[in-house]
């Protein structure tokens, strides 16, 4: 039987990650895991097991988590409408299996420690200060927890395919990997 998969992207850690400045900023996740990463893992839930194949869940493949840029700090003219055209492609092309949960971006004054040039390893606390815009995304690493772990209680996925390299998103895993079990041990109880 078919491990029913869900992935997760992490969208900010891996536009910035991984495909800024690259040719790649157009990429087709749900070709990349469908076509090329998943059909190439060979998986075994135990040892001496067969090896088990990996499908794509077939309402909701893709869940991108993201935010919408804030035009007054995009770096770019055209990165808000270029984001936007990148969404809608994605929406279009994938015909309903990926779909955004979005977060926000904060804009704020902040006040930041300065790195003196002639003695970096300054400790900050005897540098001088200097007001900065901080810009963060917020919520999207939080959504994205709550949803794998929503999704691996509802029963509707055998495993979760999280991209990111953001370790704020560690502690979720275990829970979310006990969950996913769990309700896996509970179906096959009940086919029993």
């Amino acid at each position: 039987m078919p491990l029913r998969t869900r992935i997760y992207i992490d969208g900010y850690n891996l536009y910035y990650g991984c495909l800024r400045k690259t040719e790649f900023k157009w990429l087709d996740v749900l070709g990349l895991f469908e076509n090329q990463i998943l059909p190439s893992v060979l998986f075994r839930q135990t040892p001496d097991g067969d090896s088990v194949t990996m499908t794509l869940h077939s309402e909701c493949a893709i869940k991108y988590f993201t935010a919408r840029i804030i035009e007054s700090a995009a770096k770019g003219e055209d990165s808000v409408s270029s984001q936007a055209h990148y969404h809608n492609a994605l929406t279009t092309h994938c015909g309903g299996r990926l779909s955004f949960v979005m977060g926000n971006y904060s804009l704020y004054k902040s006040n930041q420690y300065i790195v003196p040039a002639d003695d970096p390893k300054r400790w900050p606390r005897d540098c001088s200060k200097i007001q900065v815009w901080k810009l963060e995304e917020k919520q999207s690493d939080v959504n994205l927890a709550l949803q794998m772990y929503d999704d691996a209680l509802s029963g509707e996925i055998d495993q979760i395919v999280l991209v990111t390299n953001d370790t704020d998103l560690a502690p979720a895993r275990p829970k979310t990997l006990s969950a996913t079990m769990s309700v896996s041990q509970q179906a096959r109880d009940c086919a029993n």
